[in-house]
């Protein structure tokens, strides 16, 4: 009898299918990977938020903090630690001790990081005109404090950071490029969050002075230098229309007065930060 050998079908060497393909999947598995973990990082920081001590924040602050190049400012510093005073004796806020630092850039923007360190942008020090206009920004960003929302946003971003100090060692350049990258990005609220922070800052200022005069001023100022030429449908803050409404709402749904606005003080309009170490 003669063996005829069979004819192997195909090659267990060479894959059956084409290497875009794969790699395909394998990018997609790795995405889904990356969003789920994202998500479950959200979830976790939300429930832990409100159970953080502020000794615990204080130190997400610090690390925060490297990732800007922020002066002490006394002129801001007075104002804030004027709003402070104002607050209620029984006020969460009492267990921070805040401070204020000022950064040279054209941003127009505030930014509330864990421990109490407020960050000014001398581009919005540029575009105020009153004290009441800038105790509103100050107060604004004291509201972010009350619900927190500036340790869910920097908690998903320091948990990338620590994530990455894992897998690439805490001296890598790609663990610092992560970290640099991450915790500033993640410092953003959302609409209903921004909203809430301006409710409790019309409240606070109208304890400070009286009144609330002055509480959507720079708003204003915005909405008419941007005109209706930016799109606020994905944006973290709302319009400016839309929170002049809902400052205006709140002013007279608690009926507080509106009278003139205070000059804004020379040692904020030529500000002296002092470098910190």
């Amino acid at each position: 009898m003669k063996f005829t050998p069979l004819e192997i079908e195909g090659n267990v060497n060479v894959s059956q299918t084409k290497p875009i393909a794969e790699f395909v999947w394998l990018a997609g598995e790795l995405v889904l990977l990356v969003v789920g973990a994202y998500l479950l990082l959200g979830l976790a920081t939300d429930l832990l938020a409100a159970r953080i001590p502020v000794a615990a924040e204080t130190w997400l602050g610090s690390r925060s903090l490297a990732s800007f190049h922020g002066a002490a400012n006394p002129a801001l510093d007075r104002r804030l630690q004027e709003l402070i005073s104002r607050l209620p004796a029984d006020s969460p806020l009492r267990r921070y001790r805040f401070s204020a630092h000022l950064l040279e850039s054209d941003t127009v923007n505030a930014v509330a990081l864990p421990g109490g360190h407020i960050l000014v942008f001398s581009g919005l020090l540029r575009k105020v005109q009153s004290e009441n206009e800038l105790a509103m920004v100050l107060a604004h960003e004291l509201g972010h404090y009350v619900h927190r929302d500036h340790v869910r946003g920097l908690g998903r971003g320091l948990g990338i950071a620590m994530a990455a100090q894992l897998l690439m060692g805490s001296d890598s350049s790609a663990t610092e490029f992560v970290s640099r990258l991450t915790l500033p990005l993640f410092a953003r609220y959302s609409q209903a969050q921004e909203q809430a922070a301006d409710a409790f800052a019309v409240d606070l200022i109208r304890s400070r002075f009286g009144h609330a005069g002055g509480a959507s001023d720079f708003f204003g100022r915005l909405h008419n230098e941007e005109g209706e030429s930016r799109s606020y449908i994905l944006a973290s803050h709302p319009s400016p229309q839309d929170r002049i409404s809902r400052i205006s709402d709140r002013i007279a749904k608690r009926r507080y007065p509106v009278r003139p606005t205070l000059p804004l003080g020379r040692d904020v309009l030529q500000p002296k930060a002092e470098k910190k170490s």
